[in-house]
């Protein structure tokens, strides 16, 4: 009789214990796709509303936020992307010249 009690509470330890990690690697899984998404294919959208190269001031909006870019700084917009002002050498001293839009660091397009 007690190793009966004891096997019920066994297999039903058991059953809460499958069912948790059953939902933990469900959202686990989950998380994984949309970190997959945001970082692999997702893309910030980009719109420039003025920019002043000479100074290093950009004012933009990236997905429906306004921001403002300043000078040599890359800033990070979401995830593994970023922005900054990409520049040229000329006679020993920098001109800005290009927005960037880099991704983990690196340039992957060049807006302007």
């Amino acid at each position: 009789m007690a190793s009966e009690v004891f096997k019920t509470t066994l297999s039903k330890t058991n059953s809460a214990f499958l069912k948790i990690a059953a939902i933990s690697t469900a959202l686990l899984g989950i998380y994984g796709l949309w970190s997959f998404y945001k970082n692999d294919i997702w893309k910030p959208t980009i719109t420039i509303k003025d920019v002043d190269f000479k100074n290093g001031i950009a004012n933009l909006n990236i997905d429906g936020k306004d921001f403002v870019l300043k000078g040599d700084s890359t800033y990070l917009i979401a995830y593994n992307w970023g922005i900054r002002f990409g520049y040229t050498y000329n006679n020993n001293s920098r001109s800005y010249d290009r927005i960037e839009l880099t991704k983990n660091g690196m340039v992957k397009q060049v807006i302007k």
